[in-house]
């Protein structure tokens, strides 16, 4: 399950998550640990999907040019391939480093790719969002594609994680002058999540998934989170041995007003009809809601890969590493904070840069938890290892990056792996 196994590593390893049931613990526990190998099946399922996204994206890049067709359509068809394709190396990249770039589907068995360079590889994605962004639309009928607005977002993200401040700034300045997008503020904030404001339009891009519940593909978190003897209010529901739960530590970063807390369940009915109180690092995040027309463990509540409030606090952080504490990044938070029903902060609230790095760190956390982006804010911070040492893991410096899947050492000797493992 693509959504599972992006969380394990994206918050079992950081300060949010933790897993205690059922078969999964099996796979997840040497995750939460930091002693995961070469060998875990989670790198071999992540590098398989995206690789074989990539493959999909590399014959609709090849083939589509000779193809006899309005020239305009031709060009925006190719476009969204490209950025799928730099989308899932993007992804590739934050977990394993630069791997090995393959940009065409003409490749044999034969072939062993060695690994890209950091700069060629950086440079590639750069290149690729930057050019798809003057090529896509800024919206398309058909939700869920690619548009202009996504490529520029995850530009400014792969600016913000190297540090490049200034052009992370400037980009995010681009997606909010667009005009495009907006933080959703029609009811309280942990609605944004339901399904009925899918195709709301702080959603850049996410994760589609159907919303007709026999497909057999959909979101399965609900049926890992739910605690034992939960209640659906929309039953039949599966709910698995897993516990996905949320430390207790993470929870005292919230406001006691802040909306962002309803997506949580602190108690629960029991299907006996008992109240349940959920105690320390035991509280569930129901961040997706649950789906009425959902099936056993599928649910169609799509899962984001970027939104419009981190494009905000995105810019909001470059401009304090430029400037410190200033007014527009402040109000930029602000927006965030305003949303989500919690008291403005001012520039006097803060001591310097950083005072405020560290605030806007903890507001990334209340505002992005169970979206798979806690880990790689942590290492931007500096403090991903730290905390994990603070938590009594063994984590090393070099784990900043998993291991390549072992299966592909394997095949390819001129694969090297990740120092460390």
């Amino acid at each position: 399950d693509l959504l599972r196994d992006y969380l394990a590593l994206g918050e079992m390893t950081t300060d949010i998550l933790i897993e205690r049931g059922g078969a999964i613990n099996a796979t997840t526990q040497p995750i939460e640990d930091f002693e995961f190998s070469p060998g875990h099946p989670y790198f071999q399922f992540l590098w398989t999907k995206y690789y074989s996204a990539i493959y999909r994206a590399n014959v609709v890049i090849d083939k589509v040019p000779a193809i006899n067709m309005d020239e305009s359509r031709k060009e925006q068809i190719v476009a969204e391939a490209r950025f799928l394709r730099a989308l899932n190396y993007y992804l590739l990249y934050y977990r394993f480093g630069p791997v090995p770039l393959i940009t065409t589907s003409e490749t044999a068995v034969t072939d062993r790719p060695a690994r890209a360079g950091k700069e060629e590889f950086f440079s590639f994605l750069e290149t690729e969002f930057n050019e798809v962004a003057q090529i896509l639309p800024a919206t398309q009928e058909q939700y869920g594609r690619a548009t202009s607005g996504a490529a520029l977002g995850f530009l400014t993200k792969l600016y913000l994680n190297d540090k490049q401040w200034q052009n992370a700034a400037e980009t995010a300045s681009e997606v909010i002058n667009s005009g495009v997008y907006d933080l959703f503020t029609e009811d309280s904030r942990e609605k944004l999540f339901a399904l009925e404001n899918e195709g709301d339009n702080e959603f850049m891009f996410v994760v589609p998934y159907p919303d007709n519940p026999n497909s057999g593909s959909g979101n399965t978190y609900l049926s890992h989170a739910a605690p034992p003897g939960y209640k659906f209010k929309y039953p039949p529901k599966v709910n698995f041995a897993a516990q996905f739960k949320t430390r207790s530590e993470f929870l005292d970063l919230f406001d006691p007003e802040d909306e962002r807390l309803n997506s949580f369940v602190f108690q629960y009915e029991n299907l006996a009809g008992n109240m349940v109180t959920l105690g320390q690092d035991d509280v569930r995040s129901f961040k997706y809601p649950e789906d009425p027309n959902g099936v056993g463990d599928v649910s169609g509540n799509d899962y984001p890969l970027l939104r419009y409030a981190d494009i905000l606090l995105a810019r909001a952080e470059a401009l304090n590493e430029l400037n410190g504490p200033n007014q527009e990044s402040i109000d930029l938070i602000n927006q965030v904070r305003e949303a989500a029903g919690v008291q403005p902060v001012s520039v006097g609230d803060f001591s310097g840069a950083d005072d405020l790095r560290n605030f806007i760190f903890d507001e990334r956390g209340r505002e992005f938890f169970t979206e798979n982006l806690r880990r790689q804010d942590l290492i931007r911070q500096g403090t991903f290892i730290e905390k994990a040492k603070e938590r009594g893991k063994p984590a090393s410096d070099y784990q900043v990056l998993f291991p390549i899947p072992q299966s592909e050492i394997d095949k390819n000797p001129n694969l090297e792996q990740n120092p460390g493992y």
